[in-house]
């Protein structure tokens, strides 16, 4: 397991990354030149899932041999002794991940050699999940110990999380979360070679919005017989107490909690994965670039929970992986949402999606550009609905959003600013019209889409009453127009 990088979830198993050899020893009972003549036509058959096939590719047999092939299932002799063999197996790189039994075949009679794990091997060049720089590769598959950051983009507070990944029995939970997701989509094991598809079950997966995910969300912020999302600090207990209670839904998680978990899940399986946080994130536009909030006269927001709004933050996740389906210039981070969207069409949740696609505004690429692009670069219109249910706009009363996009340094604490990874830097690209914004989720935009250029935005923030002056991604000033300010105010988050 050292070579493999597994030697922190286990030491007594055998668990392999795919497209790197490892080695095994066949131990005879009697030296082995008794019965030769039965060897000759000797065969190793790896298979996994519940009901391994050729046809799918979820079985496969390969003769052993005195040279292996790299690029597929093969095994070659490297030592020989009257009792015993020593053969180094050989995975293909785009093999299917899972727990797989390892048979010999021998005089017509197969005979069960043991079990091992396959996960994606981001050291892999022929990996699709292959990262080339080691540091983050330590980073984003190897460290258990990490940082979720929330607040506000002018207090930005770092919460330590502690993803678990590599606890023993982690990695047969998310082996189980992939098979109760495939149940519920009707899918199986032979797709599980693609790393966009176990993004997409793991996400489905974390909200039980979509089936009996891991996860409950609870908007009204009354946590009945759960655990609020605040108290959560690691994903160990979430993914041990959901294995407990026979996969019921655990209750209760928040944006920052889908995502960590998420991160360990997709950690564990071996694709690099790290935990993003945007400040300012319109919700549920259901990709439109315009968002109106209302107030009374007291602050009190009377949006409705569905409807579209500005949160103060918002977490997701970015997996590392090529895309083969997509651009080239599109492989490389990948946006992942589990938190619910209200989507036209779709699960509820979003991604993944090309981060660099994102930044161009080309809202056809698989999987939901659309949705993130509107979220950092929506204009949200705040209104003040008087007590004669006239609206007049709030002081202030244009917000824009994707001020702020960060994640944690690889190998620090430090919070790195990411938002250049998502859009133009001001002054680039194109404007985007009233036509623009209607439209977003019906066409591509144009590229290298820039947020608006104002050289001040005034910032209406009703609780507490906040005037916020700044430059996009820079603040200038702040200045506080209620002499009865909060400094501990209640964010408003995923």
């Amino acid at each position: 397991n050292n070579n493999h990088h597994t030697e922190e979830i286990s030491t007594e198993r055998l668990i392999v990354r795919r497209g790197q050899p490892f080695t095994i020893t066949v131990c005879f009972s009697a030296p082995i030149h008794n019965y030769l003549w039965q060897l000759k036509r000797i065969l190793l058959i790896a298979q996994t899932g519940s009901h391994p096939s050729k046809a799918d590719g979820t079985q496969t047999e390969f003769l052993i041999s005195s040279l292996g092939d790299q690029k597929q299932w093969s095994a070659a002799l490297e030592e020989q002794d009257p009792c015993f063999w020593t053969i180094s197996v050989n995975t293909p790189a785009n093999a299917p991940i899972g727990q797989y039994a390892l048979l010999l075949h021998a005089s017509k009679s197969d005979h069960l050699l043991g079990n091992f794990t396959l996960l994606f091997n981001p050291w892999c060049q022929d990996d699709e999940v292959f990262l080339a720089n080691e540091a983050q590769r330590q980073e984003y598959i190897l460290n258990q110990d990490g940082v979720i950051y929330w607040g506000t983009e002018n207090a930005v507070l770092a919460q330590p999380w502690d993803f678990s990944q590599f606890e023993e029995d982690i990695v047969d939970i998310c082996f189980t979360l992939l098979d109760v997701g495939e149940r519920h989509r009707d899918k199986d094991h032979t797709q599980r070679k693609n790393p966009v598809y176990i993004c997409r079950i793991v996400a489905a997966m974390l909200n039980c919005d979509e089936f009996r995910g891991i996860l409950t969300e609870c908007g009204t912020r009354q946590y009945f017989n759960g655990t609020p999302p605040s108290k959560w600090l690691g994903s160990g207990p979430i993914l041990r107490q959901w294995i407990a209670s026979q996969c019921k839904p655990v209750r209760y998680g928040q944006c920052w909690v889908f995502a960590a978990v998420m991160c360990s899940v997709l950690r564990c399986l071996g694709i690099p994965t790290r935990v993003v946080t945007g400040f300012t994130w319109a919700h549920n536009t259901n990709s439109s670039l315009s968002v109106d909030e209302y107030y009374d006269e007291d602050g009190t927001l009377l949006t409705q929970d569905k409807n579209a709004r500005v949160w103060t933050f918002h977490v997701w996740n970015e997996c590392w992986m090529a895309r083969a389906d997509l651009l080239p210039e599109y492989s490389g981070w990948q946006a992942l949402d589990a938190t619910c969207q209200n989507k036209s069409k779709g699960p509820s949740f979003c991604g993944p999606a090309p981060v660099q696609a994102i930044k161009e505004g080309d809202t056809e690429a698989d999987y939901d550009v659309c949705y993130f692009f509107a979220a950092i670069n929506a204009k949200c219109q705040v209104w003040i609905q008087k007590k004669d249910h006239t609206l007049k706009p709030a002081l202030g009363s244009t917000k824009y959003t994707g001020n702020n996009i960060s994640t944690k340094s690889v190998d620090s604490e430090r919070c790195e600013d990411i938002t250049h990874n998502y859009k133009y830097p001001e002054g680039m690209g194109f404007q985007l019209s009233e036509k623009d914004c209607s439209q977003i989720s019906s066409k591509s935009l144009p590229r290298k889409v820039a947020p608006p250029s104002e050289s001040i935005i005034e910032c209406y923030f009703p609780y507490p009453t906040l005037l916020f002056r700044f430059r996009p991604w820079r603040v200038v000033s702040l200045a506080a127009v209620h002499h009865n300010i909060d400094l501990c105010p209640s964010y408003s988050y995923s």
